[in-house]
């Protein structure tokens, strides 16, 4: 037994030792890049010229020919100027999660895990994230055509209310409540069928229409007169939703937080399960 204790005690020791030398060695470092000047950009003295026509392009009330109706920039790279590139990269996103689960096949787990976790303080704590988490995360999506945010980001903080839930509230909490595969494959495709049809509504509605309409288009362009329009009006006050930004975000909402609540649940199946060829299909 004191032999037992002494090999702890040293194997504490070299942690701390460990975590001294990782901790001073991080310091130095941070400290050389700061006071070296390696990370200073120095000022320009105009935007660049991409900068400029994005600037230009995005909320530009006296150019709105052009315009995304979103005073976010970067939602409206993402979504306008360069969106098939996003969706093919939300595609890419979908079949590697659906590869990750054909590892995870046949598990019949719907009532075998219980919902045990940890203390009742931090199941207490959990259960009153589990509302607030998703409700930031949920906001996130909704604003993320006006402010820094969007779809995915908001996803994926709606899935650490899930490994909270996990780790908290245990395994069972999800199975108790029938988070089956084929239910969050299901809100998963749904996101991306939503997506998939906001691409293609207007070319579609142009064909049958007489007029022009291209794929991930957002604004009325002269050569191209379909949009989603920009705002609505309710009760008087005028709210903008800047187009397709504000349904492709929820639909990317959707799709992420789903299938990256997946992926954390089948993580934390046991490892014996995942042997037998284990899934979630109950």
């Amino acid at each position: 037994m004191n032999e037992s204790k002494g090999m702890k005690n040293k194997d504490t020791t070299k942690e701390i030792i460990v975590a001294i030398f990782a901790s001073l060695l991080i310091i130095v470092f941070a400290s050389a890049i700061l006071f070296s000047g390696a990370i200073a950009i120095p000022p320009q003295p105009t935007n660049r010229p991409l900068a400029s026509f994005y600037l230009r392009t995005t909320y530009n009330w006296e150019f709105k020919w052009l315009w995304s109706s979103s005073p976010e920039v970067v939602t409206s790279i993402l979504w306008d100027h360069r969106g098939i590139d996003t969706v093919y990269e939300t595609s890419v996103f979908f079949f590697a999660i659906i590869g990750a689960l054909m590892l995870i096949r046949s598990y019949k787990g719907g009532s075998k895990y219980k919902a045990v976790g940890m203390s009742v303080i931090a199941r207490s704590i959990t259960k009153i994230t589990l509302v607030s988490i998703p409700v930031i995360a949920l906001s996130i999506a909704i604003h993320g055509h006006l402010t820094p945010g969007g779809g995915f980001q908001g996803g994926s903080v709606f899935a650490i209310s899930t490994l909270l839930a996990i780790i908290a509230l245990g395994l069972g909490f999800f199975m108790e409540r029938r988070w089956t595969k084929h239910r969050l494959l299901g809100l998963r495709t749904l996101g991306l069928m939503i997506i998939g049809f906001i691409a293609i509504s207007l070319p579609i509605i142009g064909f049958f229409r007489g007029y022009s309409g291209y794929i991930m288009q957002n604004q009325w362009k002269p050569w191209s007169p379909l949009g989603f329009g920009y705002v609505f009006n309710l009760f008087g006050i005028e709210i903008l939703y800047s187009g397709s930004l504000l349904f492709l975000n929820l639909a990317e909402f959707l799709a992420v937080s789903a299938g990256l609540t997946l992926a954390f649940i089948a993580l934390a199946l046991p490892k014996e399960d995942i042997r037998k060829g284990g899934g979630l299909d109950d």
